[in-house]
């Protein structure tokens, strides 16, 4: 960096006129006139010897007395005097003694060449024991009947060339201490304009100096920001603060734009430059600045956090409130201190923050202890483990029940509570609700059986009666009569089935066994026994392939299994005999086919059961599975309608499905998928204790 203040140090030498030349007769009148002379003053020949000096010359720049440490003449170069008529062993000339470079040579001959004086300014003049001073001086020719030379007068500027000297090192250093630093460094004249800045602050500007040095702060591409990111006015730069008030401005903090890229954050430190103290208007003001971006991103990122925390904790619907650990002299933990409350909490709590911050919870809710609170959230800051629970907390001026969840936050911990009164209140009503039902389905369960056996009795006594009445007396009832006993007795059997139909499907849901390993191969086999005689008199086939082993409820799978191959010996085409054909396979849960509701399992069996039989059109495949709904008469087949939907209740209920596909005049197949495995979820499902002691029973009836 420059300075403001230059100390120019021109060097120039200059002609005076062309009447300079002294003229004398004699060159003693010179020498008399420089005996005379105040000041530095020295008469040389135009061979360099001194004919005449003045005291002050003689005692600033030396004499006579110096000669001894004037070097030999055979070492001084051939050329040291202007003249050759010096034979002396000792050069005591002027240019021996104080012209080592050879320039006061040319001075001299210059002057006397041109007879005209010479002036330089801030030039050296050596002494013979090595030392400089520096002069301005003003040669003057002169010349005398037979000789001619320069009259030297001489100014000291020795000191100021030296303060002239330290101060550029001083400058220099100042550079090198600015260039070396990582703060920028700006330098701004008393208009607002910048002289200088150091590399570092280009870069922290991310700006050229070219585009910083001569711009003033004002400009436009200054545009400065406050703190809080509104625009900062110049009159407000710390810049211009430290000239307008005249004193250092200290760790102001502005935003910058560099020209591309969001601001850069600076800390500044400003410092007005004076001349001298007695100077009221600063030249000058020196700016050191750092880089401070990343702290204040990291602060605006804290606030944000801050201000977050502060919407999410005002606008949270469960009451928080933080506390502290407060501990005896041994290190237990005996209370808590309130250290934040959020809106909710006052709200819930009735209890402003004002009040409730600072207070210890044992005292301002007692019931903590009593209720085991207390207890837990000591645990929660001992171990860091949450801690959750459902609570009914009751004082003088506050009942309800509280969901709370507690957890450690350094020395304390935070606790979120919500609200449940209502949902416990519904809760309640819900499960009194339940147990109402619970008990009306009861009371209905035990009435359709008493209801069946009730009704199943007067239908079996109408049958044996009826046999009895025929059996009897037969021969005295005529044909009519026997007709009509057959049509009553053929009615009571199908009023038996049908209840026993209906209470098997209404009880499948509620009076089942656990779901266990099944093996459907030997399921199977035993359907196909117990219908070994109607396969013997449809002369049918069934054919039974592989069959795996599936967690299911036995009897209803073998309820299902022989439904299924029941009704694909039956509606058989005339003629034809029945061909059953059961197939399986594995399938993955992801199969677009496999239901997905109700269970998690991961595999599922599909069981096939077709046959070549009449078959129905598609249009019916839904409405076979109804209750009671039958696609033939009774005079045709036989039946109640209640077994296909009998198989979709106990299908649905092992979280299967079950369809059918069907050609009329071709055959019929039904496709039954069921979960392999069960999970823990679905045991759900299964039914209670109390319903398989009923199950055998019920089926049986």
């Amino acid at each position: 960096m420059s300075s403001l203040s230059s100390s120019p140090s021109t060097r120039s030498t200059q002609d005076v006129g062309p009447d300079d030349l002294i003229r004398v007769e004699t060159v003693q009148t010179l020498t008399d006139l420089v005996a005379s002379m105040p000041g530095l003053v020295i008469l040389i020949d135009d061979s360099g010897d001194v004919l005449a000096e003045t005291e002050a010359w003689a005692y600033g720049f030396g004499s006579e007395a110096d000669l001894d440490k004037i070097p030999e003449r055979s070492d001084a170069p051939a050329s040291t005097s202007v003249s050759e008529n010096d034979d002396r062993d000792v050069d005591t000339s002027f240019f021996a003694r104080h012209d080592v470079d050879g320039n006061w040579r040319k001075v001299v001959r210059t002057c006397l060449d041109s007879e005209r004086e010479v002036r330089d300014y801030d030039v050296p003049l050596r002494m013979p024991d090595g030392a400089t001073y520096w002069i301005d001086f003003t040669a003057r020719p002169w010349r005398a009947r037979d000789s001619q030379g320069v009259m030297l007068h001489a100014v000291d500027r020795s000191n100021a060339h030296q303060a002239a000297v330290m101060r550029r090192q001083v400058e220099d250093r100042f550079d090198i201490l600015i260039e070396t630093i990582s703060e920028g460094v700006l330098l701004m004249d008393q208009s607002g304009v910048f002289r200088d800045c150091n590399h570092a602050a280009e870069k922290i500007l991310g700006r050229p100096a070219a585009d910083i040095v001569g711009s003033r702060f004002s400009d436009n591409q200054w545009k400065g920001l406050r703190r809080d990111g509104t625009p900062l006015p110049n009159a407000e730069f710390p810049f211009w603060q430290a000239v307008v008030e005249r004193e250092a401005i200290h760790e102001e903090v502005m935003g910058l734009y560099p020209p591309d890229g969001p601001p850069r954050w600076i800390r500044v430190n400003a410092q007005p430059l004076f001349k001298d103290e007695a100077e009221e208007e600063p030249y000058g003001v020196l700016a050191c600045f750092d880089d401070i971006t990343d702290e204040q991103l990291k602060d605006e990122a804290l606030q944000a956090s801050r201000d977050l925390l502060s919407s999410v904790l005002s606008s949270s619907l469960d009451g928080i409130m933080v506390f502290s650990a407060v501990r005896d002299d041994a290190g237990a933990i005996v209370d808590f201190e309130c250290l934040l409350v959020n809106p909710q909490a006052e709200k819930m709590l009735n209890r402003s923050s004002e009040y409730l911050i600072g207070t210890r919870m044992l005292e301002e809710m007692p019931g903590h202890k009593e209720n085991g609170l207390f207890d837990a959230y000591v645990d929660v800051v001992q171990t860091g483990e949450p801690f959750e629970t459902e609570v009914h907390y009751s004082t003088d001026d506050f009942d309800r029940w509280l969901q709370i969840v507690a957890v450690r936050i350094e020395e304390g911990f935070a606790f979120t509570f919500r609200d449940i009164s209502e949902r416990k209140r519904a809760a309640q009503a819900m499960a009194a609700t339940n147990e109402k039902l619970e008990q009306r389905n009861r009371a209905l369960r035990d009435f359709a059986y008493i209801a069946s056996h009730d009704l199943q009795e007067p239908l079996r006594k109408i049958g044996a009666f009826s046999n009895l009445v025929l059996e009897d007396y037969g021969d005295k009832i005529d044909e009519t009569g026997q007709h009509y006993l057959e049509r009553m007795q053929d009615a009571a059997r199908r009023m038996s089935q049908l209840i026993s139909d209906l209470l098997v499907y209404s009880r499948i849901t509620t009076q089942a066994r656990p779901f266990k390993p099944v093996d459907l191969e030997t399921v199977v086999e035993n359907v196909v026994m117990d219908l070994e005689m109607q396969i013997q008199d449809v002369d049918g086939t069934v054919d039974v392939g592989q069959l795996p082993t599936i967690d299911a409820d036995s009897t209803q799978i073998r309820q299902v299994l022989q439904n299924l191959i029941g009704n694909a010996l039956k509606f058989h085409r005339p003629d034809v005999p029945p061909v059953v054909k059961i197939r399986s396979e594995i399938v993955e849960a992801g199969d677009e086919s496999v239901p997905t509701h109700e269970t998690n399992a991961a595999r599922f069996c599909r069981i096939i059961v077709s046959d070549n039989g009449i078959g129905f059109e598609q249009k019916y495949a839904d409405r076979i599975f109804a209750p009671f709904k039958r696609l033939h008469g009774r005079s045709e087949y036989s039946g109640t309608g209640m077994g296909l939907a009998i198989c979709r209740r106990i299908v649905e209920r092992h979280g299967g499905d079950i369809r059918v596909v069907s050609t009329p005049g071709e055959g019929t197949t039904f496709i039954v998928q069921l979960p392999v495995d069960r999970h823990d979820a679905d045991a759900a499902n299964e039914p209670s204790v109390q319903d398989h002691a009923t199950t055998p029973a019920t089926l049986d009836e």
